[in-house]
């Protein structure tokens, strides 16, 4: 039984990106030293760089209030010291959803709470977030028990209200429960809450996200068309006692089906304190068997393979863990979640390695290796033709020489010159690609759904205008896609000319405008507003405020992918031809040092053994070079690129599946070593 294999893994996966980027900080070294480097191959090293540093994996912990998240995420993060990291006690529950990280920019040990209040502001939670003023910080001592329960348990914290100021800050009166003597009512006391923890597995990059209950989610449009997206892992909390309630399939249809099914996001169903059908006077095998029993039933209910829904019990594993029991961890099934995150965090290290810009990263360390070790075979042959004649013929060998050089410099700079056109041709579809997703046509059409908004009255006038807008969104991708098929015809024939000698078909699948994601995306902020359109009539009676939640989440977020987009395709517009420049401008510097070297000896007019020494120091200095760049291209040929899974079980399912990512990546390798 392993427990730790989360903790394994992500440790792992740390050092792992570490040696990725250590590996490129040597080439870049190494470029600069040698006076081989330049704009275009420092520009994708340092984005190379950028994208191992910022990787981080996030987990979503999502299921209505009492599921047992807090003592879960406390299971989960415990190291030692026989204490919950976060207090967990009856009567409390966290009432607004939180984020636990560690980030080095910010103070350690300090939980950060956002006002109920700010719910009345069209302002949106990732603007609050650049605004610390708004903010309440409550620092605290990790190693002061007390003071990190009295910290962290202001998540819980609740205050009273009017019914009427419940309703504006988004609460439905069916949710509000009892009122007290004064007509008030409880509703939580903070809309967000950020805890940044100094801990072994947050400083590894693991993020942890707890959305408590359906109607944090429904009021806060962000968690669901931001937050849970770009989470790499949701674990779905139910309780065993219970199975699949009604709240628990409305949060299931509503929030984790769609990431499940278009966002391929890995979901794991947790059927969580099964402790509580544990029965002494009922035998063993009859206890699992109805546990099973109900797995299965669970897994009918969501959709979902078997292996995919876990019955376990949290807190008999975290006792387990303070105890070092193993028989009660085994009982508690808590290894098995562990286990099945591993996975998800080696299937998300095998999404970074095939990711384009890894790829052209290690492809420039190939081709200047190789390019370097063909240049050392040209200058012993030239070294060894000059040996060869008579001291009053050098200097006519130098001249043939020289024109030997010059000749096929002149190819790569006719080679250069065709890049640059080919470039401009490219730069030219720079406007008919940016005019579909345009800020101005996006500000157009929001304008004009605001104001159709705004004029309507009736909910079938509303769900239409937010119909339309969607569908003008819909006509911008599709006139984006058109353009973007012909820009893709364009970059095949340019890979495909006879002179590009760093071609391939992988190289050209890598380097296709692709935008999948944006579209994704999308497609995805099109579901929600067909289901907002849906609910018109529950939130008919608040239209002013309907519109400012509308303007300020959904489109807020397509904003937000259009800007991404405009990005993407900025970006890919300068690295389209990445991989051709990269090749041509290190051949050329080689060809150029070589030449101006010989012309020199020329004009010097050195004796013949003069010429053959300064030849020789030249060979040795290319010599040293290659010897310098020798170990990091050894470990880039020989050592699997894919990144290892520190298991005892070998990986099933999604993990597995996304292995396929990293073969485009050793093809490249292993043809440019055949090189």
């Amino acid at each position: 039984m392993d427990v730790r294999s989360l903790h394994r893994q992500m440790a792992h996966y740390n050092r792992w990106k570490r040696q990725l980027d250590e590996r490129l900080q040597r080439f870049e070294h190494w470029s600069r030293q040698h006076g081989m480097s330049g704009d275009s191959m420092g520009k994708t090293l340092q984005r190379a760089r950028q994208l191992l540093r910022g990787e981080s994996f996030t987990i979503a912990c999502v299921g209505e209030f009492s599921r047992g998240k807090t003592e879960l995420i406390n299971a989960l993060l415990y190291t030692g010291g026989g204490r919950r990291l976060l207090p967990s006690q009856p009567g409390r529950t966290t009432m607004c959803p939180t984020e636990i990280f560690w980030d080095a920019s910010q103070p350690a040990n300090c939980v950060r709470l956002l006002p109920i209040e700010t719910r009345r502001t069209n302002t949106s939670l990732q603007n609050f977030k650049r605004i610390p003023q708004n903010w309440v910080t409550i620092h605290f001592d990790a190693q002061d028990h007390e003071q990190t329960r009295a910290a962290i348990n202001q998540v819980s914290a609740s205050k009273q209200v009017s019914v009427a100021d419940a309703v504006k800050l988004g609460f439905s009166l069916d949710e509000l429960g009892e009122r007290d003597e004064q007509g008030m009512v409880s509703v939580p006391a903070w809309r967000h809450a950020l805890i940044s923890l100094d801990h072994p597995l947050l400083r590894q990059g693991l993020r942890i996200v707890d959305t408590p209950g359906l109607n944090a989610l429904g009021n806060e449009p962000e968690l669901t068309l931001k937050t849970l997206p770009d989470a790499q892992a949701i674990l779905f909390l139910l309780g065993a006692d219970a199975g699949v309630t009604a709240s628990d399939m409305d949060i299931w249809r509503e929030h984790i089906q769609v990431l499940r099914d278009n966002n391929c996001t890995a979901v794991i169903a947790l059927l969580n304190k099964i402790d509580s059908l544990w029965d002494d006077l009922t035998p063993a095998q009859e206890v699992e068997a109805n546990i099973n029993q109900l797995r299965q039933l669970t897994a009918h209910q969501l959709n979902l393979a078997p292996e995919h829904v876990v019955a376990l019990s949290a807190k008999q594993g975290l006792l387990g863990k303070v105890g070092r029991n193993q028989a009660q961890l085994q009982r508690s099934n808590f290894h098995q979640l562990e286990r099945m995150l591993a996975e998800c965090v080696l299937r998300n290290q095998q999404q970074i390695v095939g990711h384009r810009l890894i790829g052209d990263s290690y492809a420039m360390v190939i081709n200047a290796r190789n390019s370097l070790a063909r240049r050392i075979e040209d200058a012993e042959q030239e070294l060894s033709e000059l040996r060869a004649v008579a001291p009053e013929a050098a200097g006519e060998k130098l001249n043939e020489l020289r024109d030997t050089i010059r000749r096929t410099h002149h190819e790569y700079h006719k080679q250069a010159l065709s890049l640059r056109t080919s470039q401009r041709l490219l730069d030219s579809q720079k406007l008919s690609l940016l005019g579909p997703v345009s800020s101005s046509l996006l500000e157009s059409q929001i304008a004009s759904a605001h104001t159709s908004l705004s004029e309507s009255w009736t909910t079938v006038g509303l769900a239409r205008a937010i119909g339309n807008f969607f569908d003008d969104v819909d006509s911008n991708l599709r006139h984006l896609e058109r353009e973007i098929e012909r820009c893709n015809r364009v970059l095949t024939s340019i890979y495909e000319r006879p002179e590009q000698t760093a071609t391939g078909d992988d190289l050209v699948m890598r380097h296709l405008l692709k935008i999948q994601k944006q579209r994704r995306q999308l497609r995805q902020l099109h579901t929600r507003a067909n289901d907002f359109r849906k609910s018109l009539s529950a939130v008919f009676t608040h239209k002013s405020a309907l519109i400012s939640r509308f303007i300020n989440t959904l489109v807020q977020e397509v904003r937000a992918v259009y800007s991404d987009l405009n990005l993407h395709i900025q970006q890919w517009l300068q690295e389209a031809l990445a991989p051709l420049f990269h090749h041509n401008q290190y051949q050329k510097q080689l060809l150029e040092h070589h030449m101006l070297r010989l012309t020199q000896l020329q004009s010097q007019r050195n004796t013949h053994s003069e010429q053959l020494e300064i030849l020789q120091t030249n060979l040795y200095q290319l010599q040293t070079a290659l010897g310098n760049i020798e170990p990091l291209y050894k470990e880039l040929v020989n050592t699997p690129l894919e990144p290892e899974a520190m298991m005892d079980e070998p990986v099933k399912g999604s993990a597995a599946e996304a292995s396929a990512q990293v073969v485009s990546i050793n093809q490249v390798r292993q043809s440019l070593r055949a090189n």
